[in-house]
């Protein structure tokens, strides 16, 4: 559950490398968890969607059309609650894609702002 505290990691940093291609990685809690701290630390605009599917791909939106993704611009870190907890038992997965070139994207599960 969020609370008002500052952010505490409640399991392993992973890194995505991103491309224009979704790439959707499992994040793994060592303790029930439902944020993830999301850290895209390069100069590309990526699109993010957290999802219970390893199946559930992040999608650049075309004009007119919505897609399952949400922008994280260019060095900007951000916490989301997820669709469901993460644990060491349950998997969540984050997909990341680039609307063009190439980028890093670093997710951590955990709780607080």
């Amino acid at each position: 559950m969020a609370n008002n505290i500052a952010f505490q990691p409640m399991g392993k940093t992973t890194r995505i490398n991103v491309t224009t291609a979704a790439n959707t990685v499992a994040i793994l809690s060592d303790s029930p968890a439902n944020q993830v701290r999301i850290h895209n630390g390069t100069a590309a605009e990526v699109f993010v969607r957290l999802s219970n599917s390893s199946t559930g791909d992040a999608v650049v939106p075309v004009g007119g059309t919505p897609a399952y993704g949400m922008v994280l611009h260019n060095n900007t870190t951000i916490i989301l609650t997820a669709p469901a907890q993460a644990t060491n038992t349950a998997t969540l997965y984050l997909s990341a894609i680039a609307a063009t070139g190439t980028g890093i994207v670093y997710a951590t599960p955990g709780e607080g702002l």
